[in-house]
């Protein structure tokens, strides 16, 4: 399963296998993972590999740790459309501790504390706008309004 001499990292191969059964329905939404443990055994490496793995697939946003529990499939959140105004620039960056809990839903607040881990929010920075917006960004998807040409 594991493949030493192809070049790739050993927790990017466990990353992709892990990720490959999320894709094929093998871990649903809403399921827990194996224990670190586990998966160390299924794929034959170190758990310091499983974790690195982890935390490739947490930044992507795939997946969710809770202490002391387990890391578990997040699901594919319904993304709304947010217009982006001419001249607006958009920066993606990690949440700060404040923003975490602001952009979480009532039970994101109780499960993991605010936002899950690994997802990034979008910053709109006005252009004919007059106030920054923080936005999720998994929960948007940003369309740039094109400015109208006159004839």
């Amino acid at each position: 399963m594991i493949d030493y001499s192809s070049g790739v990292p050993v927790y990017r191969q466990v990353a992709n296998a892990i990720r490959d059964d999320i894709t094929a329905g093998r871990y649903r939404p809403g399921a827990w993972l194996p224990s670190e443990t586990q998966l160390a055994q299924m794929y034959e490496v170190g758990r310091d590999t499983v974790r690195e793995a982890l935390a490739y697939l947490r930044a992507e946003g795939r997946i969710t740790t809770v202490r002391k529990r387990g890391s578990m499939v997040t699901s594919e959140p319904t993304r709304k459309a947010y217009a982006i105004s001419p001249g607006a620039r958009v920066v993606v960056r990690m949440p700060t501790p404040d923003e975490r809990r602001d952009l979480a839903t009532p039970a994101e607040l109780r499960e993991f504390g605010g936002v899950p881990e690994g997802v990034p929010v979008f910053e709109i920075i006005p252009g004919t706008r007059k106030h920054r917006r923080v936005l999720r960004g998994d929960h948007v998807e940003l369309i740039v309004d094109e400015p109208s040409v006159s004839k």
